[in-house]
Parts: C-alpha cells; sequence; structure tokens
C-alpha cells in the first residue's frame, strides 16, 4: 500500500468555526505539538476543506454534529471513538483513554456525548451563527444600505 498522509498518522477533523470545537483541538493540538505526537488538524469550517470527508461517504454537515478522526489507516472513527484515537495519540491525555475505554464508562460516555454533548454544541454553535448572520443583514432601511 502506498503510503499517503492520510494513512501515516491520524487527523483530526473539526469545526473551527464552533468556539468549543476549536478550543478543545487547539488544546489537544499544543499537547500533541509539545509531545511530538504525529497527528494532523483540518478545520471544516474553512471553505477549502468543507468536503475534506466527502470521500469517506462524510458530509459537512455530519462532521459539524460530532467529531471525526480518520486514524493512521485512515479509518473514519467517530465521537468518542474519535477522541480515543486522539487521546491514546497524546501522552498527557491517555489516562483519559485507558479511563474511558473501561467497559461501563466507555458505554455511558459515547451515550452522553452522541444524545447529549454533540447535541447540544451543534445546536448552540447553529443558533449562535444564525444570530450572528441576523446581526450582520441590513434591516430593510433604506438609510442602512449603500
Amino acid at each position: 500500500m502506498t503510503e499517503t498522509p492520510e494513512n501515516t498518522c491520524a487527523t483530526s477533523f473539526y469545526n473551527g468555526a464552533c468556539p468549543v470545537c476549536r478550543h478543545e483541538m487547539m488544546r489537544y493540538k499544543a499537547h500533541a505539538e509539545d509531545a511530538g505526537a504525529p497527528l494532523k488538524w483540518v478545520d471544516i469550517s474553512k471553505p477549502e476543506n468543507a468536503g475534506a470527508l466527502g470521500h469517506k461517504g462524510i458530509t459537512q454537515d455530519m462532521a459539524y454534529r460530532k467529531i471525526y478522526v480518520t486514524d493512521e489507516r485512515g479509518v473514519p472513527r467517530v465521537g468518542v471513538d474519535g477522541l480515543l484515537v486522539l487521546w491514546r495519540a497524546i501522552p498527557r491525555w491517555r489516562w483519559v483513554a485507558k479511563v474511558i475505554e473501561l467497559p461501563f464508562v466507555y458505554g455511558s460516555t459515547c451515550w452522553l456525548y452522541d444524545h447529549i454533548l454533540s447535541r447540544a454544541i451543534y445546536e448552540w454553535n447553529r443558533l449562535r451563527l444564525t444570530r450572528q448572520s441576523a446581526q450582520e443583514k441590513p434591516t430593510g432601511n433604506p438609510a442602512n444600505q449603500a
């Protein structure tokens, strides 16, 4: 198999337009860089990266709803499984991966992420962007339009 950047290290595909997502991924990125961990980071909110996961059958909206990480073989991992790929690769976070991998903890964490956390963050960010967009639009008052 020919080595490509996608199958030589894990890659996090995150929503950089979401303050929560961006903050968390940049924290992991800093820790990974400090440790020399072989990880890549792709901000899917940037226009040039909008279709970065399309060849895997993953739409941008799907990627906005949950974190996607491709492992070192290029296999997409979603949600907690994606975070586990990152945490295992970053020495500072390996203990978190070990705790989350415990059977009861893993199931509970997946349920919380899938049904509460990812939904809440997605909806909050969507609402935030909708409000921001509405504030940027002209009011219809001719005096406000150029």
